[in-house]
């Protein structure tokens, strides 16, 4: 109770110290709430922008990349379209002149003539076109190795010309154009170069996509070959530009620039033309040529900007030599919309997250108000202060609070007036408990002495019942072994009259052996008497046997009357043994009952002695135990008292005075 007195006068706080307190909390609980609700907000502001923005430049770059390889390869198709239409005619073409053999060499000379006048009218791209023939595949008896026949068809001054002509070559091997053609006697493109021998095509770059021309089995009999002007890529990679700054560029077999978003660059070494590393590049092209895509990313050394780079190759019908077409995107042109759209997000969230923290403010303030009241409130009940009163009127859960706190109050002010009912009447039952304490006291001390009384005449009671039990027990013992005695004297009874019984049986049957003998004595006696003299002394012997037959017969009779005598007299006291014996056993089971009832009466005695002595024993605690109870009474009073005091503490309505 000095504990509670303690933590109560604990926390009278005074009004001052308790209204810097407040204001310390007020801030505390304003800034907690703007700092916890604007920092995870902001945290997740700052996450969903980022991770937009991260999923939009990511977007952006990968639909960029997917734009610049779709051009690529649409591109790609265009240009590998047109050299393959022209490579397509020229191989439909050779196919034709293949059946040389049918014409006589006027008609193949005025036939094939006609023909190549007319495939240039046809096709105006094509610069010239020129006719080879073997002449071992003319003339069967030509023995020498590189002889041939060529026809040159060429347009000037809008006319279509041709120039004939016989090589007659030496028998070495050769390594120009042409003889590197009959040697793998395929149809192929031929790199990019400029004409220096026709001063009307100087300055134009060109290619030849020649076919060779084959016999019927196969052998190489000529070639045909059409001269095409590159200029034309020239329009092609103009049309490439999906974004700004785009650079597009078609390099050759050799790495020459066929063409190029630079037309400064055509016809000159790609490679060369590099700044930087050009390892990647490198590695584009010979995926190229091995008819493979190829993309990456790059920065340039000399603007210092990133770009990316897809290659595609560029397959020529059935040549060996692959072509590459090429696109460099600049990133940052690439991800200038992305930047843009990041720039305003970020712009928008801040201006959010400046809204917000505006919000946060107000609706921080209007929920920490009635919080604070309702910490003054709890301020005021705990200064003692019952008739507090807590004015928030709100539906929500603070509005919950204010009521419960309220009602807390209103109960709390209850409890306390019946506590001070309660400890009024705990002091005056104190008194009469102290007082009731003294009288049990004294009535357990007599108790006790009237307790060892009692106990001192069970002592004697139960040594004499002590007594009477081993006298029971004993007399018990004598009267089972006279029970023992009878029954025993019994048997023997029943064994003699049956020995008596066989006695008799055996008498009768002496009694039988004289009747018989008497009668055997008789018929002796009649066959001594026909035997005349001679049986008379058979007959003086018969009579004899008579008479001890007949003497025979009467003792017999008189021991078997004495035989019936005795066990009549043996049955007689047969039955009175057995008379006798159940009132021996009634008498030893009594004895019996009476040694057990004087154990269990015994057992009792001893039962109610330790009970005597243990109420003796208990009635001195409660001797002691009433007078603990009598000085508890006494601090029970002093403690209602303080009690009294303590609750004084608190500022009741209709408070009433502690007596």
């Amino acid at each position: 109770m000095l504990e509670i007195h303690f933590i109560l006068s604990k926390y009278r706080i005074p009004l001052q110290q308790k209204s810097y307190t407040v204001k310390m909390m007020r801030l505390k609980l304003k800034s907690k709430l703007n700092l916890y609700i604007l920092t995870v907000a902001t945290i997740i502001y700052s996450i969903s922008i980022g991770y937009i923005s991260l999923q939009l430049k990511q977007t952006t770059s990968s639909d960029s990349a997917a734009l610049a390889k779709a051009y690529t390869r649409e591109y790609r198709n265009k240009v590998q379209d047109d050299l393959n239409k022209i490579i397509v005619s020229t191989r439909t073409l050779s196919h034709a002149l293949g059946d040389y053999n049918k014409y006589s060499q006027k008609q193949r000379s005025e036939y094939y003539n006609d023909l190549m006048v007319n495939w240039m009218r046809n096709n105006d791209q094509y610069l010239s076109v020129g006719l080879s023939w073997e002449k071992k595949a003319l003339d069967k008896n030509y023995k020498l190795r590189n002889g041939r026949v060529r026809s040159v068809y060429f347009r000037k001054n809008n006319e279509i010309l041709a120039n004939t002509e016989t090589l007659e070559e030496n028998n070495f091997n050769l390594k120009s154009a042409y003889y590197i053609i009959r040697e793998q006697n395929k149809e192929t493109i031929v790199d990019p170069y400029y004409d220096v021998s026709t001063p009307e095509l100087a300055g134009i770059l060109m290619t030849t996509v020649a076919c060779p021309i084959n016999g019927e089995d196969g052998s190489f009999d000529g070639l045909l070959g059409v001269d095409i002007s590159l200029e034309t890529m020239k329009d092609i990679i103009a049309d490439i530009h999906p974004f700004d700054s785009t650079v597009s560029y078609i390099i050759a077999n050799n790495g020459s620039i066929v063409a190029h978003s630079d037309h400064a660059l055509i016809g000159k070494d790609y490679f060369l033309s590099l700044n930087g590393d050009s390892t990647l590049f490198r590695q584009g092209f010979e995926k190229s040529l091995q008819n493979k895509g190829f993309e990456f990313k790059y920065s340039n050394a000399q603007d210092h900007n990133e770009y990316f780079v897809a290659m595609e190759p560029i397959s020529i019908g059935n040549a060996d030599k692959m072509w590459m077409m090429g696109i460099e995107v600049p990133v940052k042109i690439v991800m200038k919309e992305a930047n843009i759209v990041f720039r305003n997000t970020l712009i928008v969230g801040i201006l959010g997250l400046l809204i917000l923290f505006v919000l946060v403010y107000f609706i921080s303030d209007a929920i920490s108000k009635p919080i604070i009241e309702g910490i003054d409130f709890a301020k005021e009940i705990a200064s003692g202060n019952l008739e507090a009163k807590l004015n928030v009127q709100r539906n929500d859960e603070i509005g919950e609070l204010a009521k419960s706190l309220t009602s807390m109050a209103d109960k709390l002010s209850v409890i306390i007036e019946e506590v001070v009912q309660s400890s009024n009447k705990i002091a005056e039952s104190s008194m009469d408990l102290s007082h009731f304490a003294e009288d049990l006291a004294d009535g357990s001390n007599s108790q006790a002495a009237s307790a060892e009384e009692i106990s001192a005449s069970m002592e004697e009671m139960v040594s004499n019942i002590h007594q009477n039990t081993e006298n029971a027990q004993e007399t018990e013992k004598i009267a089972i072994q006279a029970v023992d005695g009878i029954r025993e004297g019994n048997k023997y009874t029943q064994t003699l009259a049956q020995s008596i019984l066989d006695i008799a049986d055996k008498i009768s049957i002496i009694g039988e052996i004289s009747r018989r003998t008497n009668i055997l004595a008789l018929n002796a006696a009649v066959e001594a008497a026909r035997a005349g003299e001679h049986g008379k002394g058979f007959a003086v012997v018969a009579d004899e046997v008579r008479k001890l037959a007949l003497r025979s017969q009467s003792a017999a009779s008189e021991i078997d009357e004495l035989s019936l005598n005795g066990v009549e007299i043996a049955n007689k006291t047969k039955v009175k043994l057995t008379e006798i014996i159940p009132d021996i056993e009634k008498t030893a089971l009594l004895v019996q009952q009476i040694a057990v009832a004087s154990l269990e009466q015994r057992t009792g005695a001893d039962q109610v002695s330790e009970a005597i002595q243990q109420l003796n024993i208990i009635t001195q605690q409660n001797a002691g135990s009433a007078t603990r109870f009598s000085q508890n009474s006494d601090s029970l009073a002093r403690q209602a008292e303080i009690l009294k005091d303590l609750i004084a503490f608190f500022a009741v309505k209709n408070d009433k005075e502690i007596e």
